[in-house]
């Protein structure tokens, strides 16, 4: 029988492990989600997602529907004034105005329960609320989902490589086998090249280190989250199978003590704090690299070569992973603050990793500590980068006004590329309500980067049409058409 807490933290008990004992329990009831103000129910039938509300305005279906262009704004506010005036919902002003059939809006209320559940995802703080038993509202259709799919677009969407590495990291060295659970969960994941190969990958003769290196893409990594989690894999010491490449486990002999450092421990360095009972060693090597991270470089903070290979760089990732990881800390004794300074730590070696992993940021980076510029610089450049990655994705489903959430802090990172100054001002144009002179702004900024881009001038054109500034807008829609560029 799986327990299910009443309540919790969703940094102490994060979304996929919840929904996924949700499912094993089969549970029946509703899940409450809060973030600050934001809060969200979703209602469960046999452990599955059938129903959502959310307290949050963008959330709406005609909102959501207008972000995918299946309705106009006008057609929105006629939604809004029909269920006003016969006191309905949503759905059913949608059908009675004839703006959707009733296989349609099956299909959009469908949709709208996956989203407002994947969005959560990117939550990383937050609270949940369990009720067992608790009634469907009237008429609610059994929306039922795909618990797997929906668990791993999640992870995909919102969970950096680092943070699914970071779970996998107990198990690097052990060899992987499949169990019979994962033919069955493997049907109902989304897949591509690399989830088939690291499925293959599993056969009983590799670590989960060496599986790893075969599932090279979000969806793949994702999925291996979620396999795991799922216990479709076994993990066996067999001492007949050695992986050359995996990383040597550091073993840390750790004396805990019976009572809690005094309160003035954690100002004292790590020599004089050896009555706390934590690993010394590993306590006096967090404070020297916390107390160097400003000076340290992505090679410096993993301890490489600038020639070191792909491989070298996740090994040393891995190596950092089981000496600064939350998990390794609390088995070690240590302290409140110096939990803290390892967290920066750690933090700062996930973000050298995820470029040096990377063979287009790592170039960029080289480039940057080749013509002395800033590390700084580089690590600017990285997490603006990422956040424009996963705005992407969110662009490309319509969710324009979650991709702000992405887009807003790359351009604040780097706001000499053009790339994330356009996507902001497209966002900010296509989402409801939209926000056409903010949109302009950033888009006049672009262009002004980017004249060669089509994609850019046609954005900009589609902005000034809609306010009203038609000359002008012409001639950028005619430079677009002018510069080849295939755009709907």
């Amino acid at each position: 029988m799986v327990a299910i807490p009443e309540r919790g933290d969703l940094q102490e008990t994060p979304l996929p492990r919840l929904l996924l004992d949700l499912y094993r329990a089969r549970f029946d009831g509703s899940l409450t989600l809060t973030r600050d103000r934001a809060e969200k129910l979703f209602l469960f039938q046999e452990g599955v997602p059938i129903y959502a509300e959310s307290n949050l305005a963008s959330e709406t279906l005609g909102v959501q529907l207008m972000d995918t262009g299946r309705i106009t704004r006008d057609q929105h506010n006629q939604v809004s004034r029909h269920m006003q005036e016969k006191q309905c919902r949503e759905g059913t002003a949608l059908l009675e105005l004839g703006l959707l059939d009733p296989k349609s809006l099956f299909v959009a209320l469908k949709e709208q329960v996956r989203q407002r559940l994947v969005d959560c995802f990117g939550w990383t703080q937050g609270d949940f609320r369990v009720e067992p038993s608790v009634a469907s509202p009237e008429k609610a259709q059994p929306f039922r989902a795909n618990v797997f799919a929906l668990i791993q677009e999640g992870i995909e969407t919102h969970w950096s490589i680092d943070r699914v590495l970071a779970d996998l990291t107990p198990h690097m060295e052990s060899c992987v086998v499949r169990t019979r659970r994962l033919s069955r969960i493997q049907s109902r994941l989304l897949s591509d090249d690399a989830v088939l190969a690291f499925v293959d990958a599993v056969d009983g003769t590799r670590t989960l280190w060496r599986a790893l290196q075969v599932a090279n893409t979000p969806r793949a990594m994702a999925a291996v989250w979620l396999l795991d989690a799922a216990r479709a894999l076994e993990y066996r010491r067999d001492q007949s199978v050695v992986d050359r490449d995996a990383p040597t486990e550091i073993e840390i002999e750790v004396t805990r003590s019976q009572r809690p450092p005094s309160a003035d421990a954690t100002a004292r360095p790590a020599e004089a704090r050896v009555s706390a009972g934590m690993d010394v060693v590993l306590a006096r090597e967090i404070d020297e690299k916390f107390s160097g991270l400003a000076d340290l470089d992505h090679y410096q903070l993993l301890e490489l070569e600038s020639d070191a290979s792909p491989d070298s760089v996740r090994r040393a990732y891995l190596r950092a992973a089981k000496r600064f990881h939350p998990d390794a800390l609390a088995r070690a004794g240590v302290d409140a603050a110096t939990r803290e300074r390892a967290g920066k730590v750690f933090g700062a070696i996930g973000r050298a990793h995820a470029v040096l992993s990377d063979a287009h940021r790592r170039r960029d980076y080289d480039v940057h500590l080749a013509s002395d510029e800033s590390d700084l610089d580089a690590e600017r450049l990285a997490a603006a980068e990422t956040n424009y990655r996963k705005a992407e994705i969110l662009l490309r489903t319509g969710n324009f006004r979650g991709a702000l959430e992405y887009l807003r802090p790359a351009v604040e990172l780097w706001p000499e590329e053009s790339a994330y100054q356009a996507a902001l001002g497209w966002a900010l144009f296509k989402k409801a309500p939209s926000e056409p002179e903010a949109a302009r702004t950033h888009l006049e900024r672009a262009y002004a980067q980017n004249t060669q881009d089509a994609q850019i001038a046609y954005w900009l054109g589609s902005v000034l049409k809609a306010l009203g500034e038609g000359s002008e807008s012409a001639q950028l829609l005619a430079r677009a058409r002018e510069l080849g560029s295939s755009l709907d």
